[in-house]
């Protein structure tokens, strides 16, 4: 018999979601200096120099992607810097990134002026070394329109929970949620070239500031494996479990405000049918590798679509595969990962302006499975704190004045 949850008061608080950030966080000064102290070249021969306070990075020919990253781990964040490049030379900004197997995987921040082209995605979200592009700027001609040729750009990052939004010179670039990647090094690419480009090309970088926002975890609410665990995860992100089968299954629970991603695990193999619905957002998996989907209308001056994007799909996924349910005020999507995340699937749509909040109300509807685990992505708080989630007030604001990009204090 499947198994009913419902996930009750799900409330979209956070500072993130309404586009506001807490200013209790300091900015930071994480230009490198001249001795690179705090960074570290890796995966390439180019080099790096820092001079009056720009970085500047060169290319060796014949030589692979190379990085200057940082020593410290980042999780959430607000990110400026500034970029100025050789319209001949492709290259971007690492952020929640990590070497493996001597190559750089994460998210990057795309730098892309070259005129031969003619595609200008520069801000635009690429994952490095994973599944490429996360979110150009094909359908975004104003960011396109953005750009200052020979000149300097000025980027806008924020990395929040799952979701990455950006900003060049001031336009909304690019947005999309990426729930596997929350923490990690920020790094400066210099594109790997071919022996034929003797001449160096370079790129340059200047007033990199950070602030940091903290952190969000992944917290286990169910395991169905585990009958007789109490979910501790739960109790400690402040999330509230009530009416609990006699199998020792979930039906009911309270999230704690600021929640817009659960992830999913189970064997597709095993699994015929699975299904999530929040409002207007539905995700299924209506037989083995076959998924079907609907996200909510999108509201345009106030006035909303009729019906929001849709589809069905097929993700042939091989064992244990993790499923990321994405659904708050800047948008929706889903991520289908298996073993090896190049076999992936993912569709997103993410506003350019704030949504009406998607409501409180979720229902899963899985069936009988030999294995399945539901998580939620909280911030890390002290636990004094997180049992006091969800107390504050019920609403927010719905005000997009506070996401322009804030006043330069250089």
């Amino acid at each position: 018999m499947a198994i009913l949850i419902n996930l009750i008061s799900i409330f979209i608080l956070s500072t993130f979601s309404s586009g506001s950030l807490s200013n209790d966080s300091a900015w930071e000064n994480i230009t490198p200096t001249e001795k690179l102290d705090g960074w570290k070249i890796v995966c390439g021969p180019a080099t790096y120099s820092v001079e009056a306070e720009v970085v500047t990075g060169t290319s060796v020919a014949g030589s692979p992607n190379t990085f200057l990253i940082t020593e410290k781990s980042y999780g959430d964040f607000e990110l400026e810097y500034e970029f100025k490049v050789d319209g001949k030379l492709d290259s971007g900004v690492q952020i929640r990134s990590e070497v493996n197997n001597g190559a750089l995987k994460g998210c990057q921040i795309e730098i892309d002026m070259d005129k031969n082209r003619q595609r200008f995605w520069s801000a635009g979200i690429f994952e490095e070394g994973d599944r490429g592009w996360l979110c150009d700027l094909k359908e975004n001609p104003q960011a396109r329109a953005a750009h200052k040729f020979e000149e300097w750009n000025h980027v806008r990052v924020i990395a929040r929970g799952a979701l990455i939004k950006t900003w060049l010179n001031g336009v909304p670039a690019a947005g999309t949620y990426c729930g596997q990647r929350l923490e990690g090094v920020i790094g400066l690419q210099v594109h790997g070239v071919g022996s034929g480009q003797v001449e160096p090309l370079q790129v340059q970088w200047r007033d990199m500031r950070l602030r940091d926002l903290g952190r969000h975890q992944w917290l286990t609410i169910i395991e169905k494996n585990h009958r007789d665990d109490e979910n501790p995860d739960a109790e400690k992100s402040g999330v509230e479990i009530t009416d609990t089968s006699q199998e020792n299954l979930l039906t009911n629970l309270k999230l704690p405000s600021g929640v817009e991603s659960l992830r999913v695990t189970l064997d597709l193999q095993d699994s015929e049918k699975w299904r999530c619905e929040q409002g207007d957002f539905s995700f299924s998996m209506i037989s083995p590798g076959e998924y079907q989907y609907t996200f909510p209308p999108v509201t345009v001056e106030g006035d909303p679509l009729t019906m929001g994007p849709g589809g069905i799909g097929f993700s042939p996924q091989e064992g244990e595969t993790q499923i990321y349910l994405h659904n708050g005020p800047w948008g929706s999507g889903f991520e289908i990962i298996g073993r090896q995340s190049r076999r992936s699937t993912r569709q997103m749509y993410i506003a350019a302006a704030l949504q009406p909040s998607p409501g409180q109300n979720m229902t899963i509807l899985p069936p009988e499975l030999s294995f399945w685990r539901l998580e939620a992505l909280v911030p890390q708080i002290a636990e004094k704190a997180a049992q006091e989630v969800g107390e504050g007030p019920e609403s927010r604001s719905d005000s997009s004045e506070t996401i322009a990009p804030p006043e330069r204090d250089r």
